[in-house]
């Protein structure tokens, strides 16, 4: 007799697809809150703290915790939004650049310029 699939069995595979799809409805659906891009391969949802130094939308991570969204939308909208790749990858805080080292330069190779 074959096992009868649960919706937390699997992986969570349904658990997680589902939760997400519930919060994308909660945010305003499956749009950039910031730039309005909507290609839903390139949304994630992401805290919207200003010291979120990393993309947590892929498993794990913030997405552990997003089912407590899901029966509170009101908190999800403050605490929550969608982004894109290129907006949530602006929204982060870049590392200083290196001060030009002091390494004389080389001359110019015709196979790898500069």
């Amino acid at each position: 007799m074959r096992k009868q699939e649960s919706f937390f069995s699997g992986g969570s595979d349904k658990f997680f697809e589902t939760i997400k799809e519930k919060l994308y409805e909660i945010l305003g659906g499956k749009v950039c809150s910031n730039c309005g891009f909507s290609d839903e391969r390139a949304l994630g949802i992401s805290p919207i703290s200003e010291n979120v130094t990393s993309d947590n939308s892929g498993r794990g991570g913030d997405v552990a915790s997003w089912g407590k969204y899901i029966s509170a939308p009101d908190v999800a909208r403050e605490e929550l939004k969608v982004f894109c790749l290129n907006c949530n990858q602006i929204r982060e805080p870049t590392a200083k650049r290196s001060e030009v080292s002091s390494r004389p330069k080389s001359k110019k190779s015709k196979y790898f310029p500069r």
